[in-house]
Order: structure tokens, then C-alpha cells, then sequence
């Protein structure tokens, strides 16, 4: 019987490293993303539950602390957190009414002025070196206006989505008031009762995690309203002495915007730049816009280093892919989330990245030669 020759193995194909490793990533990434994607689908549909607690979120990171000083004074914590809450609501009441007398009858005349402004703007179009003809500029025109606009042609559906979102504003509020409060009064149980939950394993990161994004939260309110406050100090400064007019209106939309980074202040720049190239002329207006970018200049390289930690700034080209990517998703309470939420997630991902890291080196401390080293180095 003949003898038979043993079967050859199929050759191993080897993979080269880096396709290994891409492939490795590729499908963490993608299950990461599908993840990912079905945790912002479900808060898009749930947004009208979801936003109120967020914003609350933010407001009891500011309000709480005060609070917690009322109640090392011994004031109970019911009466501590209706001392807070009920304050907060007296001044933004005093303030709205303050706007709603003395700014809002302006607001008319500022949109008179914008609608001028734009008018003149056209003018200019039409002359040289533009030179483009007026059917161009109302194509151009009626294009901005479709893509901006709201969908729903008809009276019906424009009533009925008014409607719906009166009614998503009212209960909103309720929502965001009453979140607010439980968490001024019992915050710090609540705290508590979400860390004893936490196994034991990950306890401290939690710990760490929720701490850096409250103190996040915290900055980012108080440093955008104060940043706010200075730039429309600056520029109602800047039009008092160029004699533009409706100054008020236009300081207080400069504070408004200050609370959507770049895009806020940016936009609000241009509406006082349209209303001073109707009072003063092209050169006035192109003054403006010099002062809204030196304001900007201020506020990037002296005011933000000032207020805001170096975990809460963000580079301004990250800060207006946040802003455009948040108003894309919810409007303008996205654009005003977004620059937080993406600071926040860059401090999660910080100290996870640095949390093994080996302490910095202390000074160095002088060495001290024990006697047996004196003698044996004595000659």
C-alpha cells in the first residue's frame, strides 16, 4: 500500500498592523456612533422634557451654592431653597419688566431702522464694483428668506404650530420652575442618592465626573452673563460717542447675544451696524463693525482668560461648529447648551486621559548624609 503524503496547510494570510488596528477602531467607532445617535434621537424627540431639566441643571449649578450657605447658617432647607428661588424670580421679573417698558416700545424703531439698513445695503449692490441687478438681489433675498423659514405654508398649520409651541413654552416653564426648585431645596440628597447607586468600582470617577461638569455649568452661566453685561456696556460706549441712536436697544441685544458665543455677538454687531449706516453713513457703519471685532478681541483674549477656567474655554473654531451644530438641532436653546455640553465632554475625556497619569513632582527636597556617610567620606 502505497504510503500517502501528508496535506499541506493552507497558508496564514498575515494582516498587516494597520489595517488590524483600523479595522479594531472601525467597529468600536461604528457601534460608538449608533449609540450615539440613538441617545441624541431619543433627547430630540424628548426635548420638550429634556431642555427645561438641562436648563434647570445649569441655573441650580449657580443657584444651589447659595443655598447651601443659607443652610450652614441653620436655615432649613425648604425655607433656604424659597429664599433662593423666589429672589432669582423677583430680579429676572424686574428685569424683564425694565425691558419691557423702557426697551421694548424701541425694539419697533430698531426694526424700522434694520429694514432701512437693508434697503441701503440693496443700493449698494446695485453700484460698482457689485453691480448686480435688482431681480438678482430679491432672488437672492427671497432664497435667505425660504431658508430660514419655518415649514408650513398654510394659515391652518402655521395657527396650529403656533399653538403647539405656546402650549411646549408654557409647560416648558412649569417644568423648568419646578425642577429648579426640588433641585435648590434637596440637591445635594439627590447627589447622594445617585453616588450610593454608583458600585463601588467607579464611584470616585462619578464623583469626579459630576463635580467637573456642575463646576462647568456654573462658570459657563455666570461668565456668559457677565461677559454679556461688559460687551454691551462697550458698545452702547462706542455708539453714545458715534451718536448712533437707539443705543439702549442695541446694548441690551448685544447682552442677549452674548449668551451664543461668536455668532451671538456677531449678529448683534451687524444690527448696529445697519442702524448706523442709516443714521451716520457707510463710514459710520464701518466703525461699528471695526468696534463689534475689537470688543470680540477684547472679550477672547482679556475677559474669558479672567472669568472662565482653562477646562471652560474652547478654541472659537470648535465654539462655532458647537453653536451652528446646536441651533441645527433645537434652536437657539441648542445654540446656547452646545458650547457647555462640548466643554464638558472635553473635561471627561481630559481626565480620563490624564487619570493614571503619575503626580507632578514635588520640590526637591535637600538630602540629608547620615554620620556613617560623614565618616566614611572624612579622609
Amino acid at each position: 500500500m502505497p504510503a500517502t503524503r501528508p496535506e499541506r496547510e493552507p497558508p496564514q494570510i498575515r494582516v498587516p498592523f494597520f489595517l488590524a488596528a483600523a479595522a479594531a477602531w472601525s467597529w468600536r467607532l461604528l457601534v460608538a456612533g449608533a449609540g450615539l445617535t440613538l441617545v441624541v434621537f431619543v433627547v430630540v424627540q424628548l426635548y420638550v422634557v429634556v431642555v427645561p431639566v438641562v436648563l434647570a441643571l445649569f441655573f441650580a449649578a449657580v443657584l444651589e451654592p447659595l443655598a447651601s450657605r443659607l443652610r450652614r447658617r441653620g436655615w432649613k432647607p425648604a425655607l433656604a431653597a424659597a429664599a433662593v428661588f423666589l429672589a432669582t424670580l423677583v430680579v429676572l421679573a424686574l428685569i424683564v419688566s425694565w425691558i419691557g417698558t423702557s426697551v421694548a416700545g424701541q425694539f419697533e424703531d430698531l426694526g424700522q431702522e434694520v429694514d432701512q439698513g437693508v434697503e441701503e445695503v440693496k443700493e449698494q449692490l446695485q453700484r460698482k464694483p457689485f453691480n448686480l441687478s435688482p431681480e438678482r438681489i430679491e432672488q437672492l433675498q427671497d432664497d435667505l428668506v425660504k431658508g430660514v423659514q419655518p415649514g408650513g405654508t398654510g394659515l391652518t398649520a402655521r395657527v396650529a404650530k403656533r399653538a403647539r409651541a405656546a402650549t411646549e413654552v408654557a409647560g416648558g416653564v412649569v417644568l423648568f420652575l419646578f425642577t429648579l426648585f426640588f433641585l435648590i431645596k434637596d440637591g445635594h440628597w439627590i447627589a447622594d442618592w445617585f453616588r450610593e447607586r454608583v458600585p463601588q468600582a467607579y464611584r470616585d470617577d462619578a464623583v469626579s465626573l459630576v463635580s467637573r461638569a456642575r463646576r462647568i455649568m456654573r462658570q459657563y452661566v455666570v461668565a456668559t452673563a457677565l461677559t454679556g453685561f461688559i460687551d454691551g456696556v462697550l458698545i452702547a460706549v462706542a455708539l453714545l460717542v458715534l451718536g448712533v441712536p437707539l443705543v439702549l436697544p442695541l446694548a441690551v441685544l448685544t447682552f442677549l447675544g452674548g449668551f451664543f458665543p461668536i455668532v451671538g455677538a456677531t449678529l448683534a454687531g451687524l444690527v448696529a451696524a445697519l442702524v448706523a449706516l442709516v443714521s451716520g453713513g457707510l463710514t459710520s457703519a464701518l466703525i461699528v463693525v471695526g468696534v463689534t471685532i475689537a470688543i470680540q478681541q477684547i472679550e477672547g483674549n482679556l475677559l474669558q482668560p479672567l472669568i472662565l477656567e482653562r477646562a471652560v474655554r474652547l478654541h472659537p473654531l470648535v465654539t462655532v461648529w458647537a453653536v451652528g451644530a446646536g441651533l441645527l438641532v433645537a434652536g437657539l436653546v441648542g445654540a446656547f447648551l452646545s458650547v457647555p455640553l462640548v466643554a464638558i465632554a472635553a473635561a471627561w475625556v481630559n481626565y480620563y486621559r490624564t487619570r493614571d497619569d503619575p503626580p507632578p513632582p514635588g520640590p526637591e527636597e535637600p538630602v540629608v548624609p547620615s554620620p556613617e556617610g560623614l565618616a566614611a567620606a572624612t579622609p
